[in-house]
């Protein structure tokens, strides 16, 4: 009787992949999507209309990367933060991956690949603009045309938003938390823009951290070839440190996801 038992479960079971398939994507989408820490999994419950500064989990860092989704760039990226088990931000700009934009195409199939590895995408609006600046028209364009484009690729909206510069009003808070969005900002912020090769770029992630020990929410863009340099050296010399530190009783720096800071407001 228990085996017959045992039978009809795996029966069951493997009747049940075509639902799944169907449910979350292909069956090769599936073996991402069921890891602990999948962002696709988080992000319906990220659109509560907080803000996020970088101060909420005090001990962590969660990498953010911004402008891309970049072809050329951003499938490094993506097979390194695989490599180290991370779960990453994407605020993404929706000129990237328009059809009609030159490169869209390929970006669209990168984009499709940080949804399925289980990263969050995040609206950095349609062309970089300052959306304290945005007339209603402007607003249309620069933020939901994102959704619109982003929904015809992966089939949903983004929760989480990123301004442009950093730079948001009462108006536009209260507009983007009315819409759904929780806006993330950041608090350790390289300038990776700024670095003159990888080494460099080490260099000025270290003394961020020294600056801010308590961790918090890093500022890199994805579109940036040093940056992809460096983020393996970035990885391993925070593991480096975490092993001294350990070694000394002293306070570590963990590497999450986002969920963390957004879990911390509610």
């Amino acid at each position: 009787m228990q085996l017959a038992h045992q039978r009809l479960f795996i029966w069951c079971l493997i009747a049940a992949l075509p639902i799944g398939a169907i449910a979350w994507g292909t069956l090769d989408d599936i073996r991402y999507k069921t890891k602990g820490a999948d962002g696709n999994l988080w992000a319906p419950y990220m659109g509560r209309g907080y803000m996020v500064k970088g101060e909420e989990a005090p001990g962590t860092v969660a990498f953010t990367f911004d402008d891309g989704p970049d072809h050329r760039t951003t499938p490094v990226l993506l097979n390194q933060l695989d490599r180290y088990g991370i779960k990453a931000a994407f605020f993404i700009n929706g000129a990237r991956f328009h059809p009609r934009t030159a490169g869209g195409p390929e970006n669209q199939a990168v984009l499709r690949d940080i949804y399925r590895r289980g990263h969050y995408l995040g609206n950095h609006t349609f062309n970089h603009k300052d959306i304290t600046r945005l007339t209603e028209s402007g607003w249309r364009t620069e933020v939901l045309q994102v959704e619109q484009v982003l929904r015809g690729v992966i089939g949903r909206r983004p929760w989480l938003f990123r301004p442009p510069f950093g730079r948001v009003n009462d108006t536009g808070l209260a507009r983007l938390g009315r819409e759904g969005y929780t806006v993330v900002m950041w608090n350790l912020d390289p300038l990776d823009w700024k670095a003159t090769d990888a080494a460099d770029l080490l260099n000025r992630t270290r003394d961020v951290i020294e600056q801010n020990p308590k961790g918090g929410v890093f500022l890199f863009h994805d579109t940036n070839r040093t940056t992809i340099q460096a983020f393996p050296l970035i990885i391993e010399w925070i593991r480096e440190r975490n092993s001294r530190l350990r070694a000394e009783g002293s306070p570590t720096l963990d590497i999450v996801g986002l969920e963390h800071y957004i879990r911390s407001k509610r």
